[in-house]
């Protein structure tokens, strides 16, 4: 069988293991989307020693968490219409930059998926962190990317009498999050003047993890709500989300790859594969769980072929 380990910091540098960058998506090649990448060692049988591989895993999804000051009950109407609103926002930004002072680093998405998914759920009183209905299992709609093994989530049949609402966003990089939120507050406002009684939104700033805050000297924000998302959030997002830590493997079927190729090494002395991955289609356990799934994956497809 075959599986993946990650590469040590020594080997890689601090918070290298795992990265979240935006670059070319692998088939569509005019989109820049959210990659997660994973530097690992592919373990093989009969192999004599392990291969250094790049795991580059689409469709990560990230989730962006705000705070509005209005009863669920009142505002949970208004999520379809704001997945829509903030993608055409956006779309529009991106088309006509000198009329909204969109100033992006990236180019648009040409299929405009910006946001893949809007969630509005109860709120806690006084909460602004909140597991998302798709890490809760209370989500209604599938917008698609990593599940949670996080357990139930806050949300409570008593919450929806609580004076303010939870807003989950799946989006898809971080560059377009600053105006992700600007439509938000577009959207709330236009809500608020057509008769609906006045709607703020907020999103509270992220939390960046100890090993980031000492090697960048962190000075402490005094500000509540963010202005950005950082990619090092994503990853710690991800690893929150999935469980991941140091000694977890990774496994999946040739059949779920998505392209395979190579990028030439750091010091530009040699090549190194890289495997494309939906996230999804990702399996992570410790290394006798990955082998034990592999086993089972076998056996049902060797009893497969026997009755076909």
């Amino acid at each position: 069988m075959t599986y993946y380990t990650q590469q040590a910091t020594r080997e890689v540098g601090m918070g290298n293991i795992l990265f979240f960058a935006t670059e070319q998506h692998p088939k569509k090649k005019e989109n820049r989307v959210g990659t997660l990448t994973i530097q690992v060692y592919k373990h093989k049988e009969n192999a004599e020693s392990p291969t250094k591989m790049l795991l580059k895993c689409c469709n990560v999804a990230p989730i962006l968490t705000g705070t509005i000051s209005r009863e669920y009950s009142i505002v949970s109407c208004h999520q379809d219409a704001l997945r829509r609103h903030i993608n055409m926002y956006l779309c529009r930004q991106y088309g006509n930059p000198s009329a909204g002072g969109c100033s992006a680093v990236v180019p648009a998405l040409s299929d405009s998926l910006y946001v893949l998914a809007v969630e509005i759920a109860p709120g806690e009183v006084g909460s602004t962190e909140q597991l998302s209905p798709w890490e809760s299992g209370t989500a209604t709609s599938d917008g698609g990317g990593g599940g949670s093994a996080r357990g139930s989530g806050m949300v409570n049949s008593t919450s929806n009498r609580t004076s303010n609402s939870m807003v989950h966003i799946k989006f898809c990089r971080v560059e377009d999050v600053p105006m992700i939120m600007q439509a938000c507050r577009v959207f709330f406002r236009q809500v608020s003047s057509s008769g609906g009684g006045q709607m703020k939104v907020e999103f509270p700033r992220g939390q960046m993890p100890m090993w980031w805050k000492l090697a960048n000297e962190d000075v402490f924000d005094f500000k509540k709500t963010r202005e950005t998302f950082s990619n090092v959030e994503v990853v710690e997002q991800f690893r929150e989300r999935s469980g991941c830590h140091f000694s977890t493997c990774f496994s999946f079927d040739d059949s779920d790859v998505l392209v395979s190729s190579r990028l030439r090494t750091h010091d530009g002395t040699g090549w190194i594969p890289v495997v494309y991955v939906d996230l999804s289609k990702l399996m992570m356990g410790e290394m006798r769980e990955i082998k034990r799934r592999r086993m089972v994956a076998l056996e049902q497809e060797l009893c497969s072929d026997r009755t076909g």
